[in-house]
Protein backbone atom coordinates (compact mmCIF):
# COMPACT_ATOMS: atom_id res chain seq x y z
CA UNK A 1 0.00 0.00 0.00
CA UNK A 2 0.95 3.66 -1.12
CA UNK A 3 0.53 6.35 1.39
CA UNK A 4 0.33 9.57 0.00
CA UNK A 5 0.41 12.67 2.80
CA UNK A 6 -1.22 15.97 1.16
CA UNK A 7 0.13 19.11 2.52
CA UNK A 8 -1.71 22.11 0.88
CA UNK A 9 -0.17 25.96 0.31
CA UNK A 10 -1.84 28.71 -1.02
CA UNK A 11 0.47 29.77 -3.79
CA UNK A 12 -1.36 29.79 -6.56
CA UNK A 13 -3.53 26.98 -7.55
CA UNK A 14 -0.55 24.73 -6.48
CA UNK A 15 -0.76 22.08 -4.51
CA UNK A 16 2.53 20.60 -3.22
CA UNK A 17 2.49 16.79 -2.58
CA UNK A 18 5.40 14.38 -0.70
CA UNK A 19 4.09 10.89 -1.56
CA UNK A 20 5.47 8.32 1.08
CA UNK A 21 5.95 5.24 -0.18
CA UNK A 22 5.29 2.05 1.85
CA UNK A 23 7.62 -0.97 2.69
CA UNK A 24 5.73 -2.60 0.02
CA UNK A 25 7.50 -1.03 -2.63
CA UNK A 26 5.94 0.72 -5.58
CA UNK A 27 4.11 -2.70 -7.23
CA UNK A 28 1.18 -1.42 -5.60
CA UNK A 29 -1.34 1.04 -7.34
CA UNK A 30 -3.35 2.49 -4.56
CA UNK A 31 -3.22 4.89 -2.07
CA UNK A 32 -3.86 6.35 1.58
CA UNK A 33 -4.92 10.01 1.07
CA UNK A 34 -4.35 11.63 4.52
CA UNK A 35 -5.88 14.75 4.60
CA UNK A 36 -5.98 17.56 7.44
CA UNK A 37 -7.22 20.66 5.16
CA UNK A 38 -9.48 22.22 2.75
CA UNK A 39 -7.18 22.29 -0.43
CA UNK A 40 -5.51 18.44 0.65
CA UNK A 41 -9.57 17.30 0.30
CA UNK A 42 -10.49 18.92 -2.65
CA UNK A 43 -6.40 17.52 -4.53
CA UNK A 44 -7.74 14.02 -3.00
CA UNK A 45 -11.22 14.01 -4.08
CA UNK A 46 -10.71 15.14 -7.57
CA UNK A 47 -6.92 12.52 -7.62
CA UNK A 48 -8.63 9.72 -5.98
CA UNK A 49 -9.18 6.29 -8.63
CA UNK A 50 -9.42 2.63 -7.88
CA UNK A 51 -9.16 1.07 -4.83
CA UNK A 52 -7.94 4.20 -2.90
CA UNK A 53 -8.95 5.56 0.31
CA UNK A 54 -8.91 9.08 1.34
CA UNK A 55 -9.15 9.56 5.25
CA UNK A 56 -9.86 12.48 6.70
CA UNK A 57 -8.18 13.79 10.13
CA UNK A 58 -10.54 15.04 12.91
CA UNK A 59 -11.75 18.58 12.14
CA UNK A 60 -14.04 20.71 9.87
CA UNK A 61 -14.15 20.43 6.34
CA UNK A 62 -15.91 23.08 3.86
CA UNK A 63 -19.11 21.20 1.60
CA UNK A 64 -20.11 21.86 -1.48
CA UNK A 65 -17.58 19.46 -3.37
CA UNK A 66 -18.35 17.98 -6.74
CA UNK A 67 -16.73 14.59 -8.09
CA UNK A 68 -17.96 12.82 -11.58
CA UNK A 69 -17.59 9.11 -11.95
CA UNK A 70 -15.51 8.51 -8.53
CA UNK A 71 -14.69 4.71 -8.55
CA UNK A 72 -13.80 2.04 -6.38
CA UNK A 73 -12.50 5.11 -3.94
CA UNK A 74 -13.46 4.65 0.40
CA UNK A 75 -14.04 8.18 2.10
CA UNK A 76 -13.99 7.94 6.02
CA UNK A 77 -12.63 9.41 8.47
CA UNK A 78 -9.09 8.38 9.98
CA UNK A 79 -10.41 8.50 13.70
CA UNK A 80 -13.72 6.92 13.96
CA UNK A 81 -13.54 8.06 17.33
CA UNK A 82 -13.37 11.65 16.35
CA UNK A 83 -14.90 11.92 13.04
CA UNK A 84 -14.25 14.69 10.55
CA UNK A 85 -17.20 17.04 9.81
CA UNK A 86 -18.15 18.26 6.45
CA UNK A 87 -19.96 21.50 6.83
CA UNK A 88 -21.63 24.11 4.63
CA UNK A 89 -22.13 23.78 1.03
CA UNK A 90 -25.22 23.46 -1.26
CA UNK A 91 -24.91 20.27 -1.37
CA UNK A 92 -21.57 18.66 1.50
CA UNK A 93 -20.44 16.61 -1.63
CA UNK A 94 -22.36 15.58 -4.84
CA UNK A 95 -21.30 12.51 -6.40
CA UNK A 96 -22.45 12.07 -9.53
CA UNK A 97 -22.16 8.62 -11.88
CA UNK A 98 -19.92 6.99 -8.89
CA UNK A 99 -19.35 3.40 -8.92
CA UNK A 100 -18.13 0.85 -5.77
CA UNK A 101 -18.21 4.23 -3.30
CA UNK A 102 -18.26 3.45 0.52
CA UNK A 103 -18.25 6.43 3.07
CA UNK A 104 -17.86 5.61 6.61
CA UNK A 105 -17.71 7.53 9.77
CA UNK A 106 -18.15 10.56 8.89
CA UNK A 107 -20.49 14.04 10.11
CA UNK A 108 -22.40 16.13 7.39
CA UNK A 109 -24.12 19.46 8.74
CA UNK A 110 -25.55 22.85 7.39
CA UNK A 111 -25.94 22.13 4.20
CA UNK A 112 -28.31 24.31 2.59
CA UNK A 113 -29.69 21.44 0.32
CA UNK A 114 -28.84 18.35 0.99
CA UNK A 115 -26.22 16.71 2.85
CA UNK A 116 -25.65 14.14 0.38
CA UNK A 117 -26.16 14.35 -3.27
CA UNK A 118 -25.24 10.80 -5.27
CA UNK A 119 -27.09 10.64 -8.59
CA UNK A 120 -26.64 9.23 -12.15
CA UNK A 121 -25.64 12.33 -13.84
CA UNK A 122 -28.69 12.60 -16.03
CA UNK A 123 -27.56 9.40 -18.18
CA UNK A 124 -30.30 6.55 -17.21
CA UNK A 125 -27.95 3.91 -19.01
CA UNK A 126 -25.27 4.55 -16.36
CA UNK A 127 -26.64 4.64 -12.84
CA UNK A 128 -24.60 5.19 -10.20
CA UNK A 129 -24.01 1.66 -8.57
CA UNK A 130 -23.13 0.03 -5.17
CA UNK A 131 -22.94 2.44 -3.14
CA UNK A 132 -22.64 2.15 0.53
CA UNK A 133 -22.93 4.82 3.50
CA UNK A 134 -21.92 3.45 6.97
CA UNK A 135 -21.80 4.73 9.93
CA UNK A 136 -22.41 8.22 8.83
CA UNK A 137 -24.48 11.16 10.58
CA UNK A 138 -26.23 14.50 8.65
CA UNK A 139 -27.50 17.04 10.91
CA UNK A 140 -29.37 20.57 10.33
CA UNK A 141 -29.40 19.86 6.55
CA UNK A 142 -32.02 22.65 4.47
CA UNK A 143 -34.13 24.76 5.08
CA UNK A 144 -38.08 25.08 4.15
CA UNK A 145 -37.46 23.56 0.65
CA UNK A 146 -37.49 19.88 -0.79
CA UNK A 147 -34.16 19.65 1.21
CA UNK A 148 -32.92 15.78 2.11
CA UNK A 149 -30.41 14.31 3.96
CA UNK A 150 -29.46 11.87 1.71
CA UNK A 151 -30.77 12.07 -1.83
CA UNK A 152 -30.50 9.31 -3.91
CA UNK A 153 -31.16 9.60 -7.99
CA UNK A 154 -30.66 7.15 -10.10
CA UNK A 155 -28.81 4.50 -7.54
CA UNK A 156 -28.59 0.70 -7.78
CA UNK A 157 -27.49 -1.77 -5.13
CA UNK A 158 -26.94 0.64 -2.15
CA UNK A 159 -26.78 -0.12 0.94
CA UNK A 160 -27.80 2.58 4.20
CA UNK A 161 -26.35 1.21 7.48
CA UNK A 162 -26.75 3.01 10.67
CA UNK A 163 -26.99 6.33 9.20
CA UNK A 164 -28.70 9.02 11.31
CA UNK A 165 -30.35 11.88 10.12
CA UNK A 166 -30.94 14.76 12.08
CA UNK A 167 -33.38 17.75 11.02
CA UNK A 168 -33.91 18.37 7.55
CA UNK A 169 -35.50 20.65 5.14
CA UNK A 170 -39.23 20.97 5.49
CA UNK A 171 -40.71 19.66 2.08
CA UNK A 172 -37.76 17.31 2.02
CA UNK A 173 -37.15 13.81 3.57
CA UNK A 174 -34.83 11.70 5.93
CA UNK A 175 -33.71 9.58 2.45
CA UNK A 176 -35.58 10.50 -0.64
CA UNK A 177 -34.55 7.86 -3.35
CA UNK A 178 -35.86 8.71 -7.15
CA UNK A 179 -35.77 5.79 -9.32
CA UNK A 180 -33.36 4.00 -7.28
CA UNK A 181 -33.53 0.52 -7.28
CA UNK A 182 -32.34 -2.82 -5.30
CA UNK A 183 -31.30 -0.98 -1.81
CA UNK A 184 -31.41 -1.70 2.20
CA UNK A 185 -31.77 1.13 4.30
CA UNK A 186 -31.14 -0.96 7.80
CA UNK A 187 -30.58 0.27 11.60
CA UNK A 188 -30.34 3.77 11.25
CA UNK A 189 -31.83 6.72 12.94
CA UNK A 190 -34.11 9.16 11.58
CA UNK A 191 -35.57 12.25 13.80
CA UNK A 192 -36.67 15.52 12.82
CA UNK A 193 -37.74 18.16 15.38
CA UNK A 194 -40.52 20.84 12.60
CA UNK A 195 -43.63 20.76 13.04
CA UNK A 196 -43.59 21.06 9.27
CA UNK A 197 -41.36 18.21 8.31
CA UNK A 198 -42.77 16.42 5.12
CA UNK A 199 -41.57 12.50 5.09
CA UNK A 200 -38.45 10.56 6.78
CA UNK A 201 -37.94 7.94 4.18
CA UNK A 202 -39.31 8.00 0.54
CA UNK A 203 -38.56 6.00 -2.36
CA UNK A 204 -40.54 7.14 -5.54
CA UNK A 205 -39.94 8.33 -9.54
CA UNK A 206 -39.99 4.58 -10.29
CA UNK A 207 -37.53 3.03 -7.06
CA UNK A 208 -37.74 -0.70 -7.16
CA UNK A 209 -36.66 -3.10 -4.72
CA UNK A 210 -35.63 -1.49 -1.78
CA UNK A 211 -35.93 -2.66 2.31
CA UNK A 212 -36.49 -0.75 5.21
CA UNK A 213 -35.42 -2.62 7.87
CA UNK A 214 -34.91 -2.30 11.64
CA UNK A 215 -34.71 1.86 11.53
CA UNK A 216 -35.96 4.35 14.18
CA UNK A 217 -38.02 7.26 12.71
CA UNK A 218 -39.22 9.63 14.72
CA UNK A 219 -41.39 12.76 13.99
CA UNK A 220 -43.46 15.54 16.13
CA UNK A 221 -47.43 14.54 16.35
CA UNK A 222 -49.29 15.46 13.12
CA UNK A 223 -46.10 16.16 11.09
CA UNK A 224 -45.47 14.58 7.83
CA UNK A 225 -45.55 10.82 6.91
CA UNK A 226 -42.87 8.55 8.37
CA UNK A 227 -42.47 5.78 5.52
CA UNK A 228 -43.47 6.05 2.11
CA UNK A 229 -43.87 3.97 -0.66
CA UNK A 230 -43.98 6.36 -3.81
CA UNK A 231 -44.74 10.17 -4.07
CA UNK A 232 -45.39 12.53 -6.88
CA UNK A 233 -42.40 12.86 -9.50
CA UNK A 234 -41.91 15.22 -12.46
CA UNK A 235 -42.57 12.96 -15.55
CA UNK A 236 -38.62 13.69 -16.85
CA UNK A 237 -37.15 12.27 -13.42
CA UNK A 238 -38.55 8.88 -13.24
CA UNK A 239 -35.95 6.25 -13.72
CA UNK A 240 -37.08 2.61 -14.09
CA UNK A 241 -35.78 -0.57 -13.88
CA UNK A 242 -36.61 -4.27 -16.00
CA UNK A 243 -37.88 -2.63 -18.34
CA UNK A 244 -41.04 -1.22 -15.97
CA UNK A 245 -42.77 1.91 -16.21
CA UNK A 246 -46.08 3.91 -14.79
CA UNK A 247 -45.69 3.53 -11.45
CA UNK A 248 -43.77 5.45 -8.48
CA UNK A 249 -42.82 2.49 -6.23
CA UNK A 250 -42.15 -1.34 -7.01
CA UNK A 251 -41.28 -4.37 -4.56
CA UNK A 252 -41.42 -1.60 -1.43
CA UNK A 253 -40.80 -3.46 2.20
CA UNK A 254 -40.81 -2.34 5.11
CA UNK A 255 -39.77 -4.26 8.57
CA UNK A 256 -39.06 -4.23 11.75
CA UNK A 257 -38.92 -0.65 12.35
CA UNK A 258 -39.96 1.49 15.24
CA UNK A 259 -41.86 4.51 13.89
CA UNK A 260 -42.86 7.56 16.81
CA UNK A 261 -45.04 10.14 15.90
CA UNK A 262 -45.72 11.79 12.70
CA UNK A 263 -49.07 12.30 10.70
CA UNK A 264 -49.03 8.77 9.38
CA UNK A 265 -47.25 5.74 10.00
CA UNK A 266 -47.21 4.23 6.77
CA UNK A 267 -48.62 5.58 3.20
CA UNK A 268 -48.96 3.93 -0.47
CA UNK A 269 -48.61 6.12 -2.88
CA UNK A 270 -48.93 5.22 -6.80
CA UNK A 271 -47.76 1.76 -6.08
CA UNK A 272 -49.48 -1.69 -6.54
CA UNK A 273 -48.18 -3.56 -3.82
CA UNK A 274 -46.06 -3.40 -0.83
CA UNK A 275 -45.63 -4.83 2.13
CA UNK A 276 -45.59 -3.36 5.74
CA UNK A 277 -44.82 -5.99 8.40
CA UNK A 278 -43.65 -6.39 11.93
CA UNK A 279 -43.27 -2.81 12.73
CA UNK A 280 -44.14 -0.91 16.01
CA UNK A 281 -45.71 2.32 15.13
CA UNK A 282 -47.01 4.12 18.48
CA UNK A 283 -49.51 7.31 18.18
CA UNK A 284 -49.39 8.88 14.50
CA UNK A 285 -51.34 11.84 14.76
CA UNK A 286 -53.93 11.20 12.54
CA UNK A 287 -53.67 8.20 10.49
CA UNK A 288 -52.04 4.65 10.68
CA UNK A 289 -51.97 4.05 7.02
CA UNK A 290 -52.27 6.33 3.89
CA UNK A 291 -53.43 5.26 0.34
CA UNK A 292 -53.56 7.97 -1.82
CA UNK A 293 -53.23 9.00 -5.69
CA UNK A 294 -51.09 11.78 -5.96
CA UNK A 295 -50.52 11.39 -9.95
CA UNK A 296 -54.34 11.37 -10.42
CA UNK A 297 -55.38 11.86 -14.35
CA UNK A 298 -51.88 10.50 -14.90
CA UNK A 299 -51.28 7.14 -17.13
CA UNK A 300 -49.59 6.09 -14.02
CA UNK A 301 -50.95 2.73 -11.51
CA UNK A 302 -53.59 3.64 -9.18
CA UNK A 303 -52.61 2.72 -5.10
CA UNK A 304 -53.75 -0.84 -4.58
CA UNK A 305 -52.59 -4.32 -3.62
CA UNK A 306 -50.47 -3.34 -0.19
CA UNK A 307 -50.22 -5.57 2.70
CA UNK A 308 -50.28 -4.56 5.68
CA UNK A 309 -49.80 -7.47 8.67
CA UNK A 310 -48.26 -8.54 11.63
CA UNK A 311 -47.75 -5.04 12.89
CA UNK A 312 -48.23 -3.45 16.26
CA UNK A 313 -50.03 -0.32 15.73
CA UNK A 314 -50.67 1.74 19.25
CA UNK A 315 -52.68 5.06 18.61
CA UNK A 316 -54.48 7.91 21.25
CA UNK A 317 -57.82 7.67 19.57
CA UNK A 318 -58.77 11.50 21.00
CA UNK A 319 -60.38 14.52 18.78
CA UNK A 320 -57.09 16.57 19.08
CA UNK A 321 -54.59 13.33 17.93
CA UNK A 322 -56.46 10.79 16.03
CA UNK A 323 -58.66 10.65 12.69
CA UNK A 324 -59.11 7.21 11.82
CA UNK A 325 -56.97 4.41 11.18
CA UNK A 326 -56.53 3.74 7.18
CA UNK A 327 -57.09 7.17 5.19
CA UNK A 328 -57.90 6.54 1.62
CA UNK A 329 -57.42 9.44 -1.47
CA UNK A 330 -59.53 9.38 -4.65
CA UNK A 331 -58.65 7.09 -7.50
CA UNK A 332 -57.12 4.18 -5.67
CA UNK A 333 -58.30 0.62 -4.78
CA UNK A 334 -58.46 -0.07 -1.24
CA UNK A 335 -60.63 -3.00 -1.58
CA UNK A 336 -57.51 -4.97 -3.19
CA UNK A 337 -55.45 -4.28 0.09
CA UNK A 338 -54.87 -6.67 2.73
CA UNK A 339 -54.94 -6.35 6.46
CA UNK A 340 -53.60 -9.36 9.02
CA UNK A 341 -52.06 -10.85 12.30
CA UNK A 342 -52.17 -6.46 13.62
CA UNK A 343 -52.19 -5.99 16.90
CA UNK A 344 -53.79 -2.65 17.61
CA UNK A 345 -54.31 -1.05 21.05
CA UNK A 346 -55.79 2.18 21.56
CA UNK A 347 -54.82 3.93 24.73
CA UNK A 348 -58.02 6.57 25.27
CA UNK A 349 -60.08 3.22 25.10
CA UNK A 350 -58.18 0.07 25.74
CA UNK A 351 -60.78 -2.44 25.07
CA UNK A 352 -61.80 -4.34 22.06
CA UNK A 353 -64.41 -2.32 20.64
CA UNK A 354 -62.19 0.91 21.72
CA UNK A 355 -59.64 -0.38 19.50
CA UNK A 356 -60.92 -2.67 16.26
CA UNK A 357 -60.08 -0.14 13.84
CA UNK A 358 -62.41 0.63 10.71
CA UNK A 359 -60.67 -0.40 8.07
CA UNK A 360 -61.46 -0.77 3.64
CA UNK A 361 -61.34 -4.76 4.37
CA UNK A 362 -61.61 -6.99 6.58
CA UNK A 363 -58.81 -8.05 8.54
CA UNK A 364 -57.81 -11.72 9.16
CA UNK A 365 -56.20 -12.53 12.83
CA UNK A 366 -56.05 -8.96 14.49
CA UNK A 367 -55.70 -8.53 17.90
CA UNK A 368 -57.73 -6.01 19.73
CA UNK A 369 -57.36 -4.20 22.89
CA UNK A 370 -54.29 -5.95 23.99
CA UNK A 371 -51.70 -3.98 25.40
CA UNK A 372 -48.42 -5.55 23.43
CA UNK A 373 -46.19 -4.21 26.70
CA UNK A 374 -43.49 -3.26 23.86
CA UNK A 375 -40.84 -0.54 25.25
CA UNK A 376 -39.64 1.04 21.86
CA UNK A 377 -36.52 2.18 23.55
CA UNK A 378 -35.68 -1.36 23.99
CA UNK A 379 -34.91 -4.99 22.30
CA UNK A 380 -38.27 -5.64 20.01
CA UNK A 381 -38.76 -9.83 19.61
CA UNK A 382 -40.55 -10.45 16.46
CA UNK A 383 -41.88 -14.10 16.40
CA UNK A 384 -41.54 -16.26 13.24
CA UNK A 385 -41.80 -20.41 12.97
CA UNK A 386 -38.28 -20.12 11.80
CA UNK A 387 -37.74 -18.17 14.91
CA UNK A 388 -37.40 -14.97 16.69
CA UNK A 389 -36.02 -11.67 15.28
CA UNK A 390 -34.71 -9.13 17.75
CA UNK A 391 -34.08 -5.56 16.74
CA UNK A 392 -32.57 -2.96 19.08
CA UNK A 393 -33.77 0.18 17.22
CA UNK A 394 -33.06 2.36 19.53
CA UNK A 395 -29.55 4.95 20.58
CA UNK A 396 -29.13 2.87 24.17
CA UNK A 397 -27.66 -0.98 24.63
CA UNK A 398 -30.40 -3.28 25.30
CA UNK A 399 -31.03 -6.63 26.80
CA UNK A 400 -32.95 -9.83 26.32
CA UNK A 401 -33.56 -12.93 27.83
CA UNK A 402 -34.44 -16.00 26.46
CA UNK A 403 -36.10 -18.50 29.13
CA UNK A 404 -34.90 -21.83 26.80
CA UNK A 405 -32.07 -20.82 25.14
CA UNK A 406 -31.20 -24.78 24.24
CA UNK A 407 -34.41 -24.12 21.72
CA UNK A 408 -31.89 -21.78 19.59
CA UNK A 409 -29.16 -21.26 17.39
CA UNK A 410 -27.14 -17.83 16.80
CA UNK A 411 -27.99 -17.15 12.69
CA UNK A 412 -25.28 -15.10 11.48
CA UNK A 413 -24.74 -14.23 7.97
CA UNK A 414 -21.77 -15.12 6.33
CA UNK A 415 -20.53 -14.60 2.15
CA UNK A 416 -23.58 -14.17 0.25
CA UNK A 417 -26.19 -14.45 2.99
CA UNK A 418 -29.46 -13.06 3.10
CA UNK A 419 -32.08 -12.31 5.13
CA UNK A 420 -35.87 -12.14 4.35
CA UNK A 421 -37.62 -12.54 7.22
CA UNK A 422 -41.29 -12.07 5.33
CA UNK A 423 -40.38 -15.92 3.60
CA UNK A 424 -41.14 -18.96 5.29
CA UNK A 425 -37.13 -19.89 5.21
CA UNK A 426 -35.53 -16.55 5.47
CA UNK A 427 -32.15 -17.80 5.37
CA UNK A 428 -30.91 -17.66 1.89
CA UNK A 429 -27.34 -18.25 0.49
CA UNK A 430 -24.45 -19.13 3.68
CA UNK A 431 -25.18 -19.22 7.41
CA UNK A 432 -23.39 -19.70 10.75
CA UNK A 433 -25.46 -21.75 12.92
CA UNK A 434 -23.82 -21.32 16.65
CA UNK A 435 -25.94 -22.66 19.71
CA UNK A 436 -26.62 -20.33 22.10
CA UNK A 437 -24.54 -20.87 25.28
CA UNK A 438 -26.31 -18.32 27.05
CA UNK A 439 -30.20 -16.88 27.61
CA UNK A 440 -29.24 -13.44 28.35
CA UNK A 441 -28.21 -11.26 25.20
CA UNK A 442 -26.92 -7.67 24.78
CA UNK A 443 -27.62 -5.65 21.74
CA UNK A 444 -25.57 -2.76 20.80
CA UNK A 445 -27.80 0.39 19.49
CA UNK A 446 -29.32 0.20 16.30
CA UNK A 447 -28.35 -3.64 15.90
CA UNK A 448 -30.17 -6.99 15.34
CA UNK A 449 -29.38 -10.67 16.47
CA UNK A 450 -31.82 -13.50 14.35
CA UNK A 451 -32.42 -16.58 16.68
CA UNK A 452 -32.92 -19.69 14.48
CA UNK A 453 -35.58 -22.47 15.65
CA UNK A 454 -32.99 -25.42 17.18
CA UNK A 455 -34.81 -28.15 15.36
CA UNK A 456 -33.63 -25.77 12.20
CA UNK A 457 -29.83 -26.93 12.32
CA UNK A 458 -27.55 -29.48 13.28
CA UNK A 459 -26.74 -29.42 17.10
CA UNK A 460 -24.54 -32.79 17.02
CA UNK A 461 -21.05 -31.39 15.76
CA UNK A 462 -19.24 -31.16 18.89
CA UNK A 463 -16.10 -29.51 17.53
CA UNK A 464 -17.65 -26.68 15.86
CA UNK A 465 -16.27 -27.48 12.56
CA UNK A 466 -19.84 -27.20 10.72
CA UNK A 467 -20.20 -30.83 10.22
CA UNK A 468 -21.57 -33.79 11.66
CA UNK A 469 -19.26 -36.34 11.47
CA UNK A 470 -17.38 -39.06 12.94
CA UNK A 471 -15.24 -37.05 15.36
CA UNK A 472 -18.25 -35.72 17.04
CA UNK A 473 -19.36 -39.36 17.73
CA UNK A 474 -16.06 -39.63 19.46
CA UNK A 475 -16.99 -36.56 21.89
CA UNK A 476 -20.24 -38.04 22.46
CA UNK A 477 -18.14 -41.38 23.34
CA UNK A 478 -15.78 -40.06 25.58
CA UNK A 479 -18.75 -38.27 27.47
CA UNK A 480 -21.26 -41.01 27.50
CA UNK A 481 -22.66 -41.34 31.29
CA UNK A 482 -20.97 -38.19 32.41
CA UNK A 483 -21.94 -34.95 33.36
CA UNK A 484 -23.34 -32.84 30.90
CA UNK A 485 -20.81 -30.51 29.44
CA UNK A 486 -22.77 -28.67 26.26
CA UNK A 487 -22.11 -30.24 23.12
CA UNK A 488 -18.66 -30.41 23.27
CA UNK A 489 -18.97 -32.77 25.92
CA UNK A 490 -21.38 -34.92 23.42
CA UNK A 491 -24.82 -33.72 25.23
CA UNK A 492 -26.34 -32.77 22.22
CA UNK A 493 -30.01 -32.32 22.92
CA UNK A 494 -28.90 -30.55 25.94
CA UNK A 495 -31.57 -31.81 28.61
CA UNK A 496 -28.32 -32.71 31.20
CA UNK A 497 -27.42 -36.16 30.56
CA UNK A 498 -24.96 -37.92 27.55
CA UNK A 499 -27.00 -40.73 26.88
CA UNK A 500 -28.43 -42.72 24.40
CA UNK A 501 -30.75 -39.85 22.92
CA UNK A 502 -27.91 -37.67 22.32
CA UNK A 503 -26.14 -40.86 19.71
CA UNK A 504 -29.87 -40.92 18.18
CA UNK A 505 -28.92 -37.11 17.20
CA UNK A 506 -25.96 -37.66 15.89
CA UNK A 507 -26.96 -40.46 13.71
CA UNK A 508 -30.14 -38.46 12.15
CA UNK A 509 -27.93 -35.37 11.61
CA UNK A 510 -24.89 -37.54 9.96
CA UNK A 511 -23.96 -35.56 7.41
CA UNK A 512 -24.93 -32.35 7.46
CA UNK A 513 -23.74 -29.12 8.23
CA UNK A 514 -24.31 -26.13 10.01
CA UNK A 515 -22.87 -23.50 7.37
CA UNK A 516 -26.05 -23.35 5.10
CA UNK A 517 -24.67 -22.81 1.71
CA UNK A 518 -21.22 -22.65 2.20
CA UNK A 519 -18.35 -25.56 0.52
CA UNK A 520 -18.35 -28.25 3.49
CA UNK A 521 -17.63 -31.48 2.07
CA UNK A 522 -20.29 -33.82 3.35
CA UNK A 523 -19.19 -37.37 3.75
CA UNK A 524 -20.96 -40.14 2.06
CA UNK A 525 -22.27 -42.97 4.69
CA UNK A 526 -19.18 -44.79 5.74
CA UNK A 527 -18.60 -48.68 6.76
CA UNK A 528 -18.34 -47.34 10.12
CA UNK A 529 -21.62 -45.27 10.02
CA UNK A 530 -23.63 -48.64 8.71
CA UNK A 531 -21.87 -50.46 11.26
CA UNK A 532 -23.50 -48.31 14.29
CA UNK A 533 -26.27 -47.89 12.80
CA UNK A 534 -27.16 -51.93 12.76
CA UNK A 535 -25.59 -51.85 16.35
CA UNK A 536 -28.40 -49.48 17.22
CA UNK A 537 -30.76 -51.09 15.71
CA UNK A 538 -29.78 -54.41 17.75
CA UNK A 539 -29.66 -52.59 20.64
CA UNK A 540 -25.62 -53.79 21.40
CA UNK A 541 -23.52 -50.16 21.27
CA UNK A 542 -21.81 -49.88 24.48
CA UNK A 543 -19.28 -46.83 25.43
CA UNK A 544 -16.81 -49.07 24.71
CA UNK A 545 -17.06 -49.70 20.99
CA UNK A 546 -14.94 -46.92 18.75
CA UNK A 547 -14.52 -46.00 15.22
Amino acid sequence: MKVRTLWGFSWGTVIWGIVVWSIWGTSAHAFDYLVSSDAELTTALNSAAQGDNILLEPGIYSGGRYRLGLTGVTIRSSDPGNRAIIRGGINGIQLSAPQSVTLEDLIFEQQTFNGINIDDNGNLATPASDITLRRVTFRDVGSTGNHDGVKLSGVRDFLLDQVEVFDWGEGGSAVDMVGSHRGLIQNSYFRDTDANAASGIRPKGGSKDITIRANRIELPSGAGRAIQAGGSTGPQFFRFIDGDSDYEADSIIAEGNVVLGAASSFSFVNIDGGLFHHNYAERPDRWNVRILNENQGNTIVDTQNGTVRDNVLVFNNTPSEYSQAVNIGPETLPQSFTFSGNQWYNLANPTVAGSTPQLPVAETGGVYGVDPGIDPSGVIAWEFDWGTWLVNASPQTGSYSIDEPTDFALAEMIADGEFTPSVADPFVGSWNYTPLASGELQLEPFSQVILRHDSSFPRADADGDGLVAGEDYLAWQAGFGSAPSGLVGGDFNSDGSVDEADLSLWEMQYGTTSVVGSQVSVPEPSVVFLLLAGLIAGGRLSRELSV
